[in-house]
């Protein structure tokens, strides 16, 4: 069985979520400076050890019209971090997932649930990982 980790990467934040092949649970929020990807890499680094994920599905933002922009550079230069950071990782276990409209489906979720603003900011990076995670598992279990 598969142990898979979702992304949802962020300029100060990192959304986690996980899932051993058919359900995604959140995770946790890393939080770093402001554009600090060498520090959201460590954290990864660190939160990941001795978990052996085998499949890293990251989030990726493209534009509405499926170029890509700058969020989508964004998250390539952060997964070439955490390459050069985890050399026991290769490319191949890298997966990207068009994540358009992750995050307002979300906020969504959470109006609808009737959560605080509050608990919105807490959750809506954990739920977009959860989210992008499950985009993925069924796209593989079909």
């Amino acid at each position: 069985m598969s142990n898979i980790l979702g992304l949802d990467v962020g300029s100060k934040t990192v959304g986690l979520a996980s899932s051993t092949g058919k359900v995604a649970k959140k995770e946790i929020t890393l939080k770093f400076e402001e554009w600090n990807f060498e520090e959201g890499v460590n954290l990864l680094t660190e939160f990941i050890k001795d978990k052996n994920y085998d499949t890293f599905v990251f989030g990726y933002p493209k534009n509405m019209n499926g170029s890509i922009g700058e969020r989508a550079e964004m998250v390539d230069y952060f997964i070439e971090g955490f390459l050069v950071y985890n050399t026991d990782i290769k490319e191949d276990q890298i997966v990207r997932i068009d994540e358009r409209r992750t995050t307002k489906m979300a906020k969504s979720i959470m109006i609808e649930a009737g959560l605080s603003r509050q608990k919105q900011k807490e959750n809506k990076d954990t739920l977009a990982a959860q989210l992008i995670l499950e985009t993925y598992l069924e796209q593989i279990n079909k």
